[in-house]
């Protein structure tokens, strides 16, 4: 079904409501006045709307503000259970990131879009506040671009067709045809690189993770800042990340 198909048979009500939620989650908390100025609503129907999310647990109003409730990280951290590359790759992570000191990190992809599934900092990882479950755009980030390019040819060529590919960076891919040449390559040489595409001053590297019918199950990776990830780097931790891929595939099959 197209999205336009979806739109027209959507509940009205429903998508309100987590537009509500979303706008709450993208500025942490708001005012019933600011959420109606943020989403054009009428006060009077914002005001219905939080006070109906507010009696089932989802919003917590604080004095003036409201937030989305901890029920969400309940959902979450149950979601991401379901998925069996999160136990499996969990030990890899934690071992990736005290053996490079830098942010090791999981992503599978969801609806088109780059899920950050689970995430641990080394020592000397650069603290940028970005949660497990972020989701960003596939060309952005390493992980996204090693999925998309062992994602089947089809899948591939329908979410970059539906993404209109929005800059992030001076340095982020926003040509079709350039992104697929990056896919090829990618392929190619067994990793992706991202090269400041996201956040300027950073890189990362990350290698796919298959199954034995070389089906992509998602990526593992690392970042960290430009000066520490020079090429000598990056080749030592191509190889590392190819051996804790390795560890996760083979802890999902058996």
């Amino acid at each position: 079904m197209s999205r336009q198909a979806d739109a027209d048979h959507s509940i009205n009500a429903v998508r309100r409501a987590f537009e509500i939620v979303d706008a709450l989650r993208t500025h942490d908390s708001l005012t019933l006045t600011e959420l109606a100025e943020t989403l054009s609503l009428p006060t009077s129907t914002a005001h219905v709307y939080l006070q109906t999310l507010e009696r089932e647990g989802m919003v917590v109003r604080d004095g003036r503000r409201y937030r989305n409730s901890l029920k969400f990280l309940l959902y979450g951290g149950e979601a991401r259970q379901q998925v069996d590359l999160f136990d499996a790759s969990r030990q890899a992570i934690t071992e990736l990131a005290v053996e490079t000191g830098e942010r090791a990190a999981v992503g599978v992809e969801e609806n088109g879009n780059r899920v950050l599934l689970s995430l641990v900092d080394g020592p000397n990882a650069v603290s940028d506040n970005i949660p497990a479950g972020e989701f960003t755009e596939m060309h952005w980030t390493s992980l996204g671009k090693c999925i998309l390019a062992y994602l089947p040819e089809p899948r591939r060529a329908e979410i970059i067709a539906e993404s209109d590919l929005p800059r992030a960076t001076p340095n982020t891919i926003t040509d079709a045809d350039l992104l697929e040449r990056e896919c090829e390559t990618i392929r190619q040489r067994g990793y992706a690189i991202e090269d400041e595409e996201r956040r300027e001053g950073m890189r990362s590297i990350s290698v796919p993770i298959l199954d034995p019918d070389e089906n992509v199950l998602g990526a593992i990776g690392v970042t960290g800042p430009t000066n520490r990830f020079d090429p000598e780097s990056m080749y030592t931790y191509s190889r590392l990340l190819e051996r804790k891929a390795n560890v996760v595939k083979l802890r999902i099959v058996y």
